[in-house]
């Protein structure tokens, strides 16, 4: 599976632009079983960039153009069509559609804020339950094949998880914390065609440091974490119509070593590499093995030119079903295909160094600046503007 990347190349209205569809029309022809469709917000002000997607009632058939197209395109290259999962999202703390911070956030928190932001509303989230259902329905009417409810890496919807000391509706018990995401699950279970395909992508442990707000950490240690309300999590998602999961850890804002392991890049990790990749690899498989529906695993662009014997390890030991591929994709491409007919190329192989998170974090378009010429540029003009800081 190709995992979703947000390259923040959209038209300003959200709708899929020139170069969006030049990109994943690359990825489909790379031979990738799923391509996990990047983040689309469901509303204006839950946009994490002014380029990122956003699925509307205006723009919905120059979505399916670009499925019919992605379809087209992997079966002329590969001799098969890809399921293809739209990832929805509001970007709660992270949001920040006019290219300044406009947080949205699930509470305040002290650990990281200096000031009070914008706390949700119990209204306003009752408010988001509609418009994320809605964005389900537009997602299957443009041709997707399913959709991703996501809760992860921080943004509102994983915020809530962690929101203890919220009051009302949306905080302090578990059956509060997780009401979004149940809600949201339950309405498009209903909403949605049986045929569509019913995931999620969910932090079963954010593994912030020295933190109380931190879901699914252990009381062992900051680095452990406690599976048990992710998996109460994981019963409400199959309760829902849950069919793929889609298994993460951290934040790429606060902690890309638990998020992405890497071992160098344009910062230094605070942990060790391979025990992160290991926790994530422990995760997803603990609760495949808990749960009935399909998971995909994440992570292992790590390891670079072992990470294809690794994938094929971890499907033929059971741990995972679907072995995901983020970092990887947006450096090579051809992967999969190039995977499965034995010719993997170690000089196209990610190098984790960090760079399309540093162009997604300062708003530019975002792709591999190690193996891609295009972004390589873009990198570099952005450093000079900053004095080649």
């Amino acid at each position: 599976a190709y995992q979703p990347m947000e390259a923040q190349d959209s038209l300003p209205d959200g709708t899929p632009s020139d170069k969006t569809f030049e990109r994943y029309l690359r990825l489909a022809r790379g031979g990738a079983a799923i391509l996990w469709f990047e983040a689309v917000s469901i509303c204006r002000e839950g946009r994490s960039n002014p380029r990122q997607l956003e699925l509307t009632d205006s723009n919905v058939e120059v979505f399916a153009r670009l499925l019919s197209e992605m379809k087209a395109a992997s079966k002329e290259s590969c001799g098969f069509e890809p399921i293809i999962i739209m990832q929805m999202n509001h970007s709660g703390r992270y949001s920040k559609p006019d290219g300044v911070p406009a947080p949205i956030t699930a509470y305040h928190n002290p650990d990281i804020d200096s000031d009070e932001k914008t706390v949700a509303s119990d209204e306003y989230i009752d408010s988001l339950i509609p418009k994320f259902i809605h964005t389900a329905v537009l997602a299957e009417r443009a041709g997707f094949d399913g959709i991703d409810t996501k809760a992860c890496h921080g943004y509102l919807m994983s915020e809530l998880l962690s929101a203890f000391d919220r009051e009302g509706r949306y905080g302090g018990s578990f059956e509060n914390r997780s009401r979004l995401f149940r809600e949201v699950c339950r309405g498009v279970n209903e909403a949605c065609g049986k045929d569509f395909i019913r995931a999620a992508r969910i932090n079963v442990f954010d593994g912030y440091p020295s933190s109380k707000y931190s879901f699914g950490k252990s009381t062992l240690g900051d680095e452990l974490y406690d599976l048990t309300e992710a998996n109460l999590l994981a019963d409400a998602f199959e309760a829902n119509g849950g069919q793929l999961l889609n298994v993460t850890m951290g934040s790429p804002y606060r902690n890309p070593d638990v998020s992405r392991p890497y071992r160098k890049g344009l910062d230094t990790p605070r942990s060790n590499a391979i025990y992160a990749l290991s926790r994530l690899w422990r995760g997803a498989d603990e609760i495949k093995r808990t749960h009935g529906f399909a998971v995909v695993n994440t992570g292992v662009s790590l390891l670079g030119e072992l990470s294809c014997k690794a994938a094929a390890g971890a499907v033929k030991e059971g741990m995972t079903d679907f072995v995901g591929f983020g970092r990887m994709s947006f450096a090579y491409p051809d992967l999969a295909k190039d995977m499965i007919a034995g010719r993997f190329d170690k000089a196209q192989c990610c190098v984790c160094c960090g760079g399309c998170s540093y162009l997604k974090k300062n708003l530019c378009e975002a792709g591999c600046i190690a193996r891609n010429d295009y972004y390589k540029e873009i990198f570099k003009n952005y450093r000079r503007t900053l004095g080649g800081k």
